[in-house]
This record gives structure tokens, sequence and C-alpha cells, in this order.
């Protein structure tokens, strides 16, 4: 599946991917839709089917056939990677702060909803979140070398924007240099805001596949946890996508971790985090936090603190993720609790309270999400709503979510057909319709594009 270029709407680098020019699903960021573009109604019948005959065997304590697997591997782990998608981008800070910024820039809209000029920097700002959230392509410097060889090396650094005139901005990036085991550079990559996004989504793509291998006949699940093993390292050492696995590579380098599937799980839960850290705790690490305790007291040290303090006045994720990791203990994951206990060692680390963070995230999430939820545009208030209700649900401390207790939209399948995979009462976005958000919400991205365009 193709990584979208930074002027699309949507994302999905899936390790379920076969090609570039193949798309299986994505979020559309600019209506929220999640679409399932490998099945249409006809084929989801027969996923369903499948589906009855995976909660048979379950009940029956059998082993389920590799054709049932064969089906289900393909839908379901795609599915709860989109919803992560979904979930992050309305139930956390960053999503609540982005559901806010649509709802300013699409009300903005002078001809549907009566806005001002003075409102238009709203449309402006929330198409820079989007083009930003995965930097350009530019910020990304892949050198010639072909030699991927394992195991791959890092080193980090930071660099800068550009501004809209071309001139080098005040604004920073956090980049991670990695190298093939001979100490060459392969790749220079970001560390953006979708790359805690992306990472947060495999984990969860993981967890469904790895949960459908185990119920596979013992001989049968050993050869598809092996297969799958290295289908997740092929992706992660695939040096054209790295600014969507860096994440679990900071994770697994700091720790010296071997175990993929926990390095995962314990990035996931860091940026979970992360994206639920409110500005006060960004600008309180920047001001509060012993930086020379982690980067050393060199005149060289002096400087990069100096970026990474930026970064953080800047309130950009992929800078308090790297830190966080930075500041972590040297030494091996805790498999019982998936890290959890080093990632709030780390925050002390930087002079923060898990328990403050908690608190004050909880005011940031409800000062954004109030401001969508009261929007005058239905879809937006709508899921809002919900996102609030996903918000308290979330157990910060577990990398893994319980999807079925949340309030999640339909799918759309490849045949414009829409299906419910969340049926639960209290999800009170069961059955909304597609079309009409849709409709909705691709009325002012037309008109937040229109306005762009207009911009010097």
């Amino acid at each position: 599946m193709p990584i979208k270029n930074s002027t699309s709407s949507s994302l999905h680098p899936s390790i379920m991917s076969k090609g570039q020019h193949e798309v299986l699903g994505d979020y559309d960021f600019s209506t929220t839709i999640v679409s399932l573009y490998s099945s249409d109604s006809k084929g989801w019948v027969k996923v369903k089917k499948c589906l009855i005959s995976l909660q048979d065997c379950i009940s029956r304590k059998e082993s389920m056939s590799h054709d049932v697997y064969d089906t289900l591997s393909k839908a379901i782990p795609l599915i709860f990677h989109e919803y992560t998608h979904f979930y992050d981008c309305s139930s956390t800070i960053w999503g609540a702060k982005y559901l806010s910024m649509m709802a300013q820039a699409y009300t903005a809209d002078n001809l549907t909803h009566g806005g001002k000029e003075k409102d238009f920097h709203h449309a402006k700002k929330f198409h820079d979140l989007i083009r930003f959230s995965l930097l350009p392509k530019y910020y990304t410097d892949k050198t010639k070398i072909t030699d991927d060889s394992r195991p791959w090396d890092y080193r980090e650094s930071i660099g800068n924007r550009f501004s809209s005139s071309g001139e080098v901005a005040d604004h920073p990036i956090v980049f991670t240099w990695f190298l093939n085991k001979n100490g060459e550079a392969l790749v220079r990559s970001p560390i953006s805001t979708i790359s805690l996004l992306e990472c947060a989504a495999m984990a969860q793509e993981i967890n469904k596949n790895i949960g459908l291998i185990s119920l596979l006949e013992k001989d049968q699940r050993t050869i598809e946890l092996k297969l799958y093993t290295n289908k997740i390292l092929d992706y992660i050492y695939n040096k054209d996508i790295t600014e969507y696995s860096v994440c679990a590579h900071l994770v697994a380098n700091k720790c010296k971790e071997p175990d993929v599937f926990l390095a995962y799980k314990v990035s996931a839960i860091l940026c979970r985090l992360v994206l639920n850290t409110p500005s006060k705790i960004y600008l309180q690490i920047a001001e509060e936090c012993d930086f020379e305790s982690i980067f050393g007291s060199t005149q060289v040290a002096s400087e990069y603190i100096e970026k990474v303090k930026k970064g953080l006045r800047y309130l950009e994720p992929g800078f308090l993720y790297y830190l966080i990791c930075r500041a972590m203990s040297d030494g091996e994951l805790n498999k019982l609790d998936e890290g959890f206990s080093l990632i709030c060692a780390s925050l002390q680390k930087l002079g923060v309270d898990y328990a403050d963070l908690k608190d004050e995230s909880r005011k940031e999430f409800l000062e954004y999400s109030e401001i969508a939820a009261s929007s005058k545009i239905e879809s937006i208030s709508m899921i809002a709503k919900a996102g609030q209700r996903n918000y308290e649900l979330n157990n910060w401390s577990n990398f893994k979510m319980d999807f079925h207790h949340l309030s999640l939209p339909p799918v759309r399948l490849n045949d414009f057909s829409q299906v419910d995979l969340f049926l639960a009462e209290a999800n009170s976005l069961k059955s909304v319709c597609l079309t009409r958000i849709e409709e909705e919400l691709s009325e002012g991205d037309t008109w937040v594009k229109r306005f762009v365009d207009a911009c010097a």
C-alpha cells in the first residue's frame, strides 16, 4: 500500500501492503471516514461467515482452519489498524485539537456557514496541521546505499523546517539517521506526529494478527508465526517507510529489546501517552527538566538541548516521544507491565508526575473537545461527543484497546456500502450515515483547499 504524499488527507502504510499501488484501507483526515478497500458487500459476507466459524471454534475449544485464518487475517487486523487512527484522531488531546481546528476551519466558510474574513486563518492552520503531521517528503533523506543489512544502528540529529517563503524557519524537527550493519547511512527520517499515530495503529494490527495465529493448529501456528514475524521485520527494516516505524525502533534500540512484538506494545503505550500530554506539561519540561543529565554538559550538548527545548515549546509530539525514550533507563523491558513502569520512571526523570499529567490531560482534552462538540457542523459535534466517552474509557497502562466498548462509526467498503462492526448499545456512532458525514465534511475540505490556494 502506498505511502500517501503530504498533500493527501489519508494514510495507511500497513504491513499488509503487497505493493506500491495497492491500498487496502485508510483513515481520511478530512472526513474522518474509515474505508476498507479490500472488500465489498459480497466479500464481507464471506468474512462474516468466517467470523461465525471462528466463534464456533472458540466455544468448542477447537483450532481454527487455515482457510478461515486466511480470510480473517486479511481483514480483521487492518480494520483495527484503521479504527485506532479514528480513536487517536478523536479521543486523545491531539485528536480533540485536530477536531476543534477542523470545526473552526470548516465553519470559516463564508459561503456555507457565513464565516468572516477574520476567521479564514483557521482554514490555513488546519491545512498546515495535517500537512506537517506527515512531514513533506523533502525532510526524508534517502542515501544511495542499497545494502540494508541488519542489524541497523541509528543516531539522532535536529534540523529546521523551511518557512512558506523558503527561508529556514525557527521550527525544529528531530531526525533519526538509520545505518546498516556496516555503519553506512541509509536514510534520515523525521519523528513526526504520523510516526506516533502509525506506531499506535500498528501495535493493534500486530496484536490482532498474533491473536488469530494463536488459534491455529500447532504446526500451522508455528509456520504462520514465523512468516508473520519475518513480515514485521521486513516492514520495520524497509528504508522507504522509516517515518512510520521509527517509534518502535527507538524503544527497541534504547532497551536493547529483541522482541519486536514487545517493542511495539511499549511504543504504543508511549505514543498514546504523548498524544494525551497537555501543553502545560510540554512547557513544564522545557523550563524545568535537567537536560544535562540526559545529554551532557558540553557546548555541543548545550546547543542541542536548546533545540530540544524549542521543539517542546512548539508542542511537537515527536520531540516529547524522543525525549522520553532518551530518558529511559537502559535495560530489558518488563513484559508484565509492557514497559509502563519504565515510561513512568522516565517521566519522573523529566520532572513530571504521572498523576499530574493525567489530571491536566483531561482538562485540556475537554477544552478542545467542547469546541468541536459545540460546532454547528453536526458530524463534527457527533464525533467529538463520542470521543469524550472514548477518552474516559482509555486504559493508559495497557496497549490493548477494547474496541467493542467504544463509540465507533461503520466502515465503508469498496462498493461504498457501509457495515457496522461495533454493535454495543452505548455506541453513539453505530449506524450513522457515512455518506452524510462525507458530504458535510468534504464541503469544508473543499473550502479549506480553495482558501489555502489563495494564500500567498
